[in-house]
């Protein structure tokens, strides 16, 4: 039995993990803190690796933005298995309009709000289609804490890994508006998967992670 510990994407809570069935392993959740002003996304991921034990064998699950901090912590705790989904390895893998935020940091200045409205208004793009799940994902960007967005996004916006990390098993769909796949270079893809694919196709993600995980 492994001990695995789910880092969410930006602004939403553990409960984007509920319908991933990980086989009777002992699985923990990374909760929010805000970053500090002009913290580095390694920096970051460091404060948040308090609340991971250091125990074997240890998997790393991330999405979206949870995938990206998994990817610095993978460096530093040496886990058995790190599992990115619907996610970035490094800041090639981000699509331009990110990237062009580090020339007009406008994002500094939007309150939390203006980012939940957003999120919102454009849902689909993140793939919470039907309104059940679609309700579900704005009450969980409700409980980020206070100050987070702006901080969360200047830490991606502002990512510069200096190489590459190897061992990473990334999980990507090709219906991923945010993180479109012509841009990533997965291990597994699956097909219609939208970048909420940990929720609507969780059978198949479960499915891959239980498999990469035999033999631990």
């Amino acid at each position: 039995m492994a001990t695995i510990y789910c880092i969410p994407g930006t602004g939403v809570d553990e409960r984007v993990f509920s319908r991933l069935d990980l086989e009777g392993h002992d699985v923990h959740y990374v909760h929010w803190i805000v970053p500090y002003k002009k913290e580095t996304l390694e920096d970051y991921a460091l404060r948040l690796s308090a609340q991971i034990k250091p125990v074997r064998p240890l998997v790393l699950i991330g999405v979206s933005f949870g995938g990206m901090l998994c990817t610095v912590l993978a460096k530093h705790l040496k886990p058995d298995r790190v599992f990115i989904i619907s996610s970035s390895k490094s800041r090639k893998e981000l699509p331009h309009r990110i990237r062009w935020l580090r020339l007009l940091p406008f994002h500094r200045l939007l309150p939390d709000s203006s980012y939940v409205k957003a999120a919102s208004l454009s849902r689909r793009i993140f793939g919470f289609v039907d309104d059940e799940d679609g309700e579900l994902f704005l009450e969980m960007l409700r409980t980020a804490p206070k100050g987070f967005y702006p901080l969360a996004v200047d830490c991606i916006v502002r990512w510069k890994p200096k190489e590459e990390v190897s061992g990473i098993i990334h999980i990507h769909g090709t219906k991923d508006k945010l993180l479109p796949i012509r841009r990533v270079k997965p291990d597994y893809v699956i097909e219609g998967g939208t970048h909420n694919m940990v929720v609507t196709h969780s059978k198949q993600v479960s499915e891959i992670i239980n498999k990469e995980l035999k033999g631990l």
